[in-house]
């Protein structure tokens, strides 16, 4: 039998996007997985509109897929984040099912973040579900069905893989649907940033064989459950971007790879309703962190030089000349809680496998 996989899908507001993905889903070829949708203190009536689609009274229209009624409705358990947290765990009510007919949901009580949105569904698998790997998924995504499949083959066999991603292209540009977004990240440590293999290219199938790379987008991230257990979960500290990486990275100084499938893909929309304010905080302070927590000393004092003496003084130039000074508050303040605040790890790792 297939490994048993825990699909993660978090949603806020998000309901139009999380329908699409979910249909996708159970479309796909794997036969051994389990669907894990984690609200995030949505404030619109997404979880409504989500039971619809799972009632069968919903049906979702697609240019990747053609919407079928056969295995709705489809059985939902469903839990406060409160009842997860306390150890309710009444998984036995769907198992029998097959995989297309059930899914638990997970009402959060507000945001919780990516990362910690996602480690509370991550510990209810664990404590649950019993899965050998787990699938962090971003709900505005579409799969191809013979995505998992892939994956899994490729990570299956060598207990040093710990993480594993397909290529990952844009949802739809102009009627496009082989523009790559990424396919797998290199990090640039001596400057805290890092190269997005394939970016904005064209799929030729340039990119065709199994290959190893520094990290992973998180938008759909395949992870050895054996793998968080030594590492422990996302770090909740980053609360919104660098979290994948840092998850990666904690991987590799713990002896993982993280390897890139190209021979199959999903398809992601980006969103961008995020507020361009927060997006530079996050990734100013969050950059500044991983830097600080993975970077070797000689790696270190190169990103210190060249961020203070060029990056620095061009970014602040660059938001004063552009008129974006709520940009540049938010960057400034990016880069001192980066400097003066310390990140912290939570021990996650030991009680997500109790």
């Amino acid at each position: 039998m297939n490994a048993r996989v825990s699909i993660l899908i978090l949603n806020w507001n998000g309901w139009q996007d999380t329908i699409e993905c979910l249909e996708s889903l159970y479309q796909i070829n794997y036969d051994n997985y389990n669907i894990i949708l984690i609200d995030n203190g949505s404030e619109n009536n997404s979880l409504e509109e989500i039971r619809a689609y799972l009632e069968g009274k919903r049906p979702i229209a697609s240019k990747y897929f053609e919407y079928t009624s056969e295995n709705k409705p489809v059985k939902i358990l469903e839990y406060t984040n409160k009842e997860v947290t306390s150890g309710d765990c009444r998984e036995h009510e769907i198992a029998p099912l097959p995989s297309r007919r059930k899914i638990v949901i997970i009402r959060n009580d507000k945001n919780y973040g990516f990362a910690e949105g996602n480690n509370i569904g991550i510990r209810y698998a664990i404590k649950c579900q019993n899965p050998g790997y787990i699938l962090l998924l971003n709900n505005d995504t579409v799969v191809k069905n013979d995505f998992l499949d892939k994956l899994v083959n490729a990570i299956d066999g060598d207990e040093r893989i710990g993480f594993a991603g397909p290529t990952i292209y844009k949802y739809d540009i102009n009627g496009r649907t082989d523009l790559i977004s990424v396919a797998g990240v290199n990090l640039v440590m001596n400057r805290g940033s890092y190269r997005r293999i394939g970016s904005e290219e064209v799929d030729r199938g340039q990119y065709h064989s199994i290959a190893r790379v520094d990290s992973l987008e998180g938008s759909c991230l395949l992870v050895r459950r054996t793998a968080l257990e030594r590492i422990g979960l996302l770090d909740t500290s980053y609360f919104l971007y660098w979290e994948e990486t840092d998850l990666c990275r904690r991987g590799f100084e713990a002896g993982f790879s993280c390897i890139i499938v190209p021979t199959t893909g999903i398809w992601h929309k980006v969103s961008t309703s995020k507020p361009r304010a927060m997006v530079t905080y996050f990734k100013t302070r969050n950059r500044l962190w991983f830097v600080k927590s993975h970077a070797s000393k000689e790696e270190l004092l190169s990103f210190i030089s060249y961020f203070c003496l060029f990056q620095f003084w061009a970014t602040i130039a660059g938001y004063i000349y552009r008129g974006e000074f709520a940009n540049l508050s938010s960057f400034l303040k990016g880069v001192l809680h980066g400097i003066i605040l310390k990140k912290q790890l939570k021990p996650i790792a030991k009680s997500a496998s109790r």
